[in-house]
């Protein structure tokens, strides 16, 4: 398994002044309340987020972070048994244009296994879960 710390990128987000302002833009741009979904702010998991810690959803430089995984073959045969399960975290301060682009996904983990993590990767984001804790 390979862990990329993902402090270090978080910080470099906030040291450009446009990026900075960017990790803002959700908490600047609160949509009409027409029950349509353009960002992950008008959805009813971020606004239940919100009031249950609403000193976390007062600081708008705080990060909301989206976790996606999913295994694929690398060697493009099925016949291999091998994959490799990607952990890409999204950040979702950012508005919808920039927060959904490859260059503003970022790889927190790369697990190589002969079969699926499955139930056990919990295992593999212990690693990320203790940095999210410190941050």
């Amino acid at each position: 398994m390979r862990y990329f710390p993902i402090t270090s990128r978080l910080k470099r987000l906030y040291t450009s002044r446009y990026t900075a302002k960017d990790m803002q833009w959700h908490a600047r741009n609160k949509f009409k309340e027409d029950g349509l979904l353009r960002h992950p702010a008008d959805g009813k998991a971020w606004k239940h987020f919100d009031t249950i810690y609403p000193d976390f959803s007062k600081e708008p430089r705080n990060v909301h972070l989206g976790l996606a995984s999913d295994g694929f073959n690398p060697f493009g045969t099925m016949i291999t048994s091998y994959s490799t399960w990607p952990v890409v975290l999204m950040t979702y301060n950012m508005p919808p244009r920039k927060s959904m682009i490859d260059v503003s996904f970022m790889m927190a983990l790369l697990i190589p296994d002969p079969v699926s993590p499955g139930k056990d990767i919990d295992v593999y984001l212990r690693p990320l879960i203790d940095e999210l804790k410190v941050l």
